[in-house]
């Protein structure tokens, strides 16, 4: 259920989708769904992404709920790693800096980020509501990014890369 988070971001970083690949796997015999999913995703700008999501994390300490992000690109790279820091590498060096967030009164640690990102989007479609224009996380939007989910599923069940429906 946490996954299709992380198509949006793949989505936001590299563009549309033009075909997906996925791989589920359940580890945990306890629950009735898939754990885990890698899922491969052909962009249209050309770029290929690689997405993992699972409940199934053998890390200690475990990184969930943060999201670690991983972008090589030709003239550098992007990595938020656990901690809430991220470290850019470009031109033959590297910066790493804190990308958290503080604590609001309400919040609690390690929820944080969530929680203040359902606050700002809340603010942002009520702001964009009152004056008449569309938000930037639309319906038609959250549409393309559930149509990787379903194509992922798809994916997995034929074992063929999948071409989203919004394509």
């Amino acid at each position: 259920d946490s996954g299709i988070h992380v198509l949006d971001l793949a989505r936001f970083f590299f563009g549309e989708v033009k075909h997906v690949f996925c791989e589920t796997q359940k580890r945990n015999p306890s629950i009735k769904g898939e754990d885990t999913a890698t899922i491969m995703l052909r962009h249209t700008s050309g770029s290929v992404s690689l997405v993992e999501s699972t409940y199934e994390a053998k890390r200690i300490p475990d990184a969930f709920p943060e999201t670690l992000i991983e972008i090589e690109g030709t003239k550098g790279s992007v990595v938020v790693s656990k901690g809430e820091e991220m470290t850019v590498t470009a031109r033959n060096s590297s910066r790493t800096e804190f990308v958290g967030s503080s604590l609001l009164p309400w919040t609690a640690k390690p929820w944080h980020i969530s929680q203040e990102a359902v606050l700002n989007t809340n603010k942002h479609m009520l702001e964009t509501f009152r004056e008449g224009r569309e938000a930037d996380t639309s319906g038609l939007d959250n549409l393309k990014t559930f149509s990787l989910v379903e194509a992922s599923y798809l994916s997995s069940k034929t074992r063929k890369a999948i071409v989203p429906k919004y394509s």
